[in-house]
């Protein structure tokens, strides 16, 4: 019997540690909590360079109004917004020797994607949520068929764009591929 007291004085000992741990944890989890996406950040649209950085994509995405932004540049891979207007389109392009990811945070739009400029039979609609990887090599282009901005951000491995890019218009983008 006393041995039974001892070990249930042992396991209320414990439990009565693991309830204190338990509340400390908490709070630390607390102090440490994610923004939710309830709470608003003011977004700067600016190139973070090859600084450690966490933020709400779909905010600075959806914030966008430029063609193009460079949102982090490092030294392998690079993350850009978009914003391309109704019955705009990305224009027709080629990246040699890069992959890109790109995920449309918001509008409609129709992927096309082929070996050469004159044969683009892959060809996909895509609306939120979609993501379109592109191989190396492949030439692409993505047309805005809705009736708003479509919202992109795309992720170039290796890096695309000169740090700190900017295109306000696809005509700013013109000859920088």
């Amino acid at each position: 019997m006393k041995t039974n007291v001892k070990l249930l004085s042992s396991i209320t000992i414990i439990a009565l540690i693991s309830a204190s741990f338990a509340s400390c944890n908490k709070e630390e989890i607390k102090k440490d909590k994610p923004q939710t996406k309830e709470e608003k950040v003011e977004v700067i649209l600016k190139d973070y360079g090859n600084d450690p950085l966490v933020l709400n994509i779909e905010d600075y995405t959806k914030t966008n109004e430029n063609f193009r932004t460079a949102l982090w540049t490092g030294s392998k891979l690079q993350v850009t917004l978009m914003s391309i207007p109704v019955g705009g389109d990305i224009g027709l392009e080629q990246h040699n020797g890069i992959d890109q990811f790109l995920r449309i945070e918001e509008g409609e739009g129709k992927v096309m994607m082929g070996d050469s400029e004159d044969n683009l039979d892959f060809v996909k609609d895509v609306s939120d949520d979609f993501v379109v990887i592109v191989p190396s090599g492949k030439w692409h282009n993505i047309k805005n068929t809705g009736d708003k901005p479509l919202k992109i951000y795309s992720i170039y491995s290796p890096v695309e764009h000169p740090m700190g890019t900017v295109h306000k218009t696809k005509a700013d983008d013109e000859g920088h591929h």
